[in-house]
Order: C-alpha cells, then structure tokens, then sequence
C-alpha cells in the first residue's frame, strides 16, 4: 500500500462520496469540495492519485489542469450507477472508472492496478534516471515496462469499445456473451498481429497477413479499410463494410476501430471489433419473441404488478396496474403514492431495497388525487448473477372491498350493542312513566300523572329519533329538493325548538338575515340535520354544572355565494381531539348515554347538499357548529 494520502474531489455528501471506503482500506484522504479546491490542494499535496466525482461542476476540467501538470498521475472518475457515461466523456483523459456506491471487492481490485502503474511508472522515471549506470538491465526493465503499459492499455480500450459495439450492435439484446464478436488488433503497416477465437472461426487464420484482405468492395483496399482510415484520421471510427467469411459468404457489418498511442503521443496499434449482421438479427429475433411471450404472460397476471429499480423509480408496469392506477412509468413511486400503514421507509418496497430480501404486508395507497386502496404487498428483488440487487418486482392485490366489508361488520357489531343499550334505557325509562301514570290514577295525583306523561313522552321522542337514524344510516332515502324561503325555513325551525329550549331554561337566541331569497335543498332532511345540532347544545348545557346563564344562539347568514346555519352555545365544550372525532359514526362524547350517530348523519346529509359542516370548541368555552350550503343550484347527490 502507498504511503501519500490520495486526493478526492467531489461536492456529494461525505458518506456518498469514495472517501470513506478508502479510509476503511486504511488509505490517506484528503477532500477537497469543489474543483477550485481540488486544484489548490492538488499543488499543495501534489498526490500520485485523484479521484474525481462526475456529478461535481467543473469536473472535465479539473481533470484536464491535473493531467496537463502531470503526464504521469493516476486519475479515476467515480459515477453513481453505470459507467458508461463517464467512459464516454473522459475517454483517453483518465486512468480509471468506478461506479457507486462502492463494492469495497471492486475497490480493491482498481486500487491494486493503480499501484501496480504507479510503481511501474516510477520504477520507468528510476530507470531512465540511471540509465548510464545500468543500461542492458534498466533497457530490459523499460521494454518490459512499455510492454506491459501498452497491453494495459489495449485493454482499457477493448473494454470501452466492446460496452460501445454492444449499445450499437445488440438494439435492446442484454445477453452480451451470446453475440459473436470479431476483436482483432493491427500494427501501423495493417498487419494482423492478434485475433480472438470468434474471428479465427469464422475469418480462417489471418495472423500476420493484411488488414484489409477480409474486406469486399471500396473497403477492400489499404487506404479503404477501417484500420487504415483510423491510421490516417488517428481518431475512433465508425465504418460499415461487407466482410468476406472463410465459407465464401459476404456478411454487412459495423467495424469500431480505435487507435492506441505510445508513449510519445504516436499511434503504435489499432484495436478493430465488429460483430456478424446476420447473426445479430437472429439473435435479435428470437430475443424479441421471447420478450413477447414474457410480456404477454406479465400482462396476464390479474393482479397489479409493478418492477422499481433501487432508487423507487418505476420501470415498468403490467395492464391491472395500468388499468388501475394509470401510466406510470418513468416516475418516483413515492411520488405517485404514499403509504399509509406503515412508517417512513418500513413499508415491505423499501424493506427489500435495503435488505435484498422478499417482504409482504399491507399497505394503504394513496394518490395524488386523495384516493385510498388498500392492497396486499409482495415483494420480490432481482439480482444479477453475482447476487446484486438492481430491480424489486411488486404484486398488490386489491383488499379494498375486503377491509370495507370488515369495517362495515365492525360497525354492525357496534351499532347492535350500542342501540341495544340506549333502547332498553328509553325503555326503562317509559316502564317508570307508565307506573308513574299508573300509580297517580289510583291515588288521585294529578302532579304525578303529568310527570308520568312527560317522563313518556321524552323516553318516546329519544326512541323515535333513534329509530329514525338508525333507518337513515341503514339506507340513505333519496333527496327531494325543493325551492324555499330561508327566511321561512329558518323561521320554522326556531319556533319548533323555542318551546324545548326554554323550558331547560336556556336562553334562545335567534337571528335571520333582513332580505330572504331561494334555496334548493331537501327541507325535511335539513331540519332533522338542524334538530340534532340544537338537541346538542340543549344537552350540553344541561349537562355543564358552571352556574351561568346558558344561550343557545341560532344564526342564519348569506353572502354571494353561500348560506351560513350556525348553532353556538355555551356548553362545556370540547377538547380538539374529541372535536377531531365529533362526527365519525358510534363516536359520542356522551359516554354510554348516546348513540354517536346523530352527528355523523348530520354531516351526511349536508354532504349530499353539496355542502360542509364544521366545529369549533373549547373545554369550558361551549361549541360552535357551522353548517355551510352553496346557494346556487347543484347536483344533489
């Protein structure tokens, strides 16, 4: 391991960056944030390696201010994914590429030839230095030397051009070792020097015989040929050509040439790949069919499938996903849906990103456009042959209807035992009417008989109205709007209820606006709706031991386009949560003495008027129901 620190240039947060890595393999950092920086502790640390991040602003050209200051030092570009990007920008200007976030075994594995250059390189500057001293040994260490730098070299260049042969050659194909490629590499006199075992096959045996013999037509010459357009142009070329098998046949191909230089700056050997058209195309073929039958049989699937890569984006989904949820491919998952269930980054998706293991459970999605489903989530990842992960395939099954039905039984086993328990109090209160009416008629009390009626007719009315939600929750009666005065509504409203408020001693309050004008709305419902809100805060301040005057204010407002029914009174109130809660159904602040359904068949029949209901409340300050409709026509639902 080399002793000086190795510089690393990149403006991604520390742990995102290679640095760390390099400090667990026990090598000197020293960071620098920006190219700017970079530069400045280039010339104060003058290190033998840079790495440089691509993502960073500024990168290309810190690459070119250090190589053109030193011929010598190594430089390795990092990118996050794949790399091929990278390798087409810096191309013959770096040493190095490595992609995160960092495999510590490739790691190792660059760091390793990096060295092993660098001490070639000084060992080559030892050698020249001293050259008068040790020439026969130091002459044979530098051809050694060269030798190894150049076959270095040519693989550097293999390795790029065959990631370039593959994007241009395979149209789409991933199966890069089942395509009959072509390497072959020729000296500055196109003279065949090296071939691989695919070009011999196919090509015969074409060691040392010219460049441009395989070649048919204008290609077939020596200025003609790919490798020598490359000599002339000295750049990496492009050339389509027929070329002559060793059967006779003449096969179409693209031919990539690309030159690699000496020491000084010459072009010493061309690397020439090309790859069969026509077996491209059969290849390409049965590729194709194959991915029609997977995508046929993916689309089959009767449940929504959907495949992440690891940063959540969504590559590819199934028809029930589509039909689903839409077309989303391309996008952030989280960004389309959030999770409902689970917390932050402990849904079963992002569970298998972090572990690589299948996770299932049930998730609550919710769109963009509010709308909740709940599904059944299992997960599977898809990993490469060495076992990383690189995709996370997803099946949902759609539980809506089943978590509703399982809700709507919950509620049914709630309602049952909830009204059964206020029905035998109103009973039980109607028994000790009875007797009370009874017991009066056989001792002459007529004060006993009008209690004993009154006790009746109370236990009557809270039956009534309970049966009557119970009907309304059970199945909701179709609206029959109509056209009305508010004036006269509200009025009506007021003088039914005046009687039952005052005679709890409570002070009622009632105020209308002095103009009135139409609304269309369902009058018998919205005064059921309107009953239950003033039965409310007659409770409330009955039930608030605070020895004040109690008021119950019922106010009737219209603007431009809204009506206003606010009922306020000065109960005992309410905390926020219990206020949160106030019109979800079996939710009732009165403990086991009501029904909590009132309130929730209140806020549905001012939904179906198109409209909203709404509560402030504070404990000891009373409540403040507000109740608002539009006042031009709308659909009622």
């Amino acid at each position: 391991m080399i002793k000086e620190p190795i510089l690393v240039v990149d403006d991604a947060p520390y742990p995102c960056t290679v640095a760390p890595a390099l400090v667990a393999l026990g090598y000197r950092v020293v960071s620098a944030r920006n190219s700017a920086e970079g530069v400045r502790e280039y010339e104060t640390v003058r290190p033998p390696w840079v790495m440089v991040g691509i993502d960073m602003n500024g990168a290309s050209e810190l690459v070119d201010t250090i190589r053109t200051r030193d011929d010598d030092i190594q430089i390795l570009v990092t990118a996050a994914g794949e790399v091929d990007t990278a390798m087409a920008l810096f191309r013959g200007r770096v040493n190095e590429f490595l992609s995160l976030p960092v495999r510590p075994l490739a790691l190792e594995t660059v760091l390793q030839r990096m060295e092993s250059v660098l001490r070639l390189h000084r060992r080559v500057r030892s050698l020249s230095e001293n050259a008068p001293s040790r020439a026969r040994d130091g002459n044979r260490g530098l051809i050694d030397t060269e030798r190894f730098l150049a076959v270095r070299q040519i693989v550097d260049k293999m390795s790029a051009f065959i990631s370039q042969v593959a994007s241009d050659a395979q149209g789409g194909m991933r199966y890069f070792n089942e395509l009959p490629y072509f390497v072959s590499i020729h000296d500055r006199d196109c003279t065949v020097l090296a071939a691989n075992s695919t070009y011999n096959r196919y090509l015969g045996n074409r060691l040392h015989q010219n460049s441009w013999g395989l070649y048919a037509g204008r290609r077939g010459t020596r200025s003609g040929c790919p490798v020598g357009r490359t000599l002339k142009n000295e750049t990496v070329l492009t050339t389509r050509a027929l070329v002559r098998y060793a059967s006779g046949a003449q096969v179409p191909v693209t031919v990539h040439t690309a030159p690699i230089y000496d020491n000084d700056g010459h072009v010493e050997l061309v690397i020439e790949i090309f790859a069969g058209t026509k077996e491209i195309e059969r290849l390409a073929e049965e590729s194709r069919h194959t991915h029609q039958r997977y995508e046929q049989l993916f689309n089959a699937v009767p449940s929504s499938i959907v495949v992440l890569d690891r940063r959540f984006r969504i590559n590819a989904v199934n028809r029930r996903f589509r039909e689903n949820f839409g077309e989303q491919t391309g996008r952030h998952f989280f960004e389309v849906f959030r999770p409902g269930i689970f917390p932050a980054y402990r849904d079963p998706i992002t569970r298998t990103v972090r572990t690589g293991d299948p996770q299932q459970g049930e998730m609550i999605l919710t769109n963009s456009e509010g709308v909740k489903t709940n599904v059944m989530a299992w997960t599977s990842p898809i990993k490469t042959a060495t076992g990383k992960l690189v995709q996370v395939l997803t099946i949902f099954a759609d539980v809506t209807q089943l978590r509703k039905l399982q809700a709507n039984l919950a509620n049914l086993g709630l309602m049952v035992s909830t009204l059964s328990h206020n029905l035998k109090g109103s009973l039980t209160g109607l028994d000790a009417g009875l007797y009370m009416i009874d017991s009066g008629f056989y001792r002459d009390a007529p004060g006993r008989i009008e209690e004993g009626l009154d006790t009746a007719r109370l236990m009557m009315a809270r039956i009534r109205k309970l049966v009557s939600d119970i009907l309304y929750y059970a199945k909701e009666r179709d609206l029959d709007p109509a056209a009305v005065d508010l004036l006269q509504f509200a009025a009506g409203v007021a003088a039914n209820v005046a009687m039952k408020v005052r005679g709890a001693d409570i002070r009622f309050n009632p105020q209308f606006p002095e103009s009135s004008l139409d609304l269309l709305i369902d009058a018998d419902l919205m005064r059921t709706a309107l009953y239950n809100l003033i039965d409310n805060a007659i409770e409330a301040c009955i039930e608030n031991p605070a020895p004040i005057a109690h008021r119950i204010d019922f106010l009737v407002q219209a603007d431009r386009d809204t009506v206003h029914f606010v009922v306020q009174d000065t109960g005992g109130g309410m905390s926020p949560q219990k206020a949160d809660n106030i019109f979800d159904l079996f939710y009732s602040t009165k403990g086991r003495n009501g029904t909590g359904i009132g309130l929730f068949v209140t806020r549905k029949i001012i939904q179906r008027h198109g409209g909203a209901i709404s509560v402030q409340s504070e404990p000891g300050q009373g409540s403040r129901f507000e109740i608002v409709l539009p006042r031009k026509p709308v659909r009622l639902s």
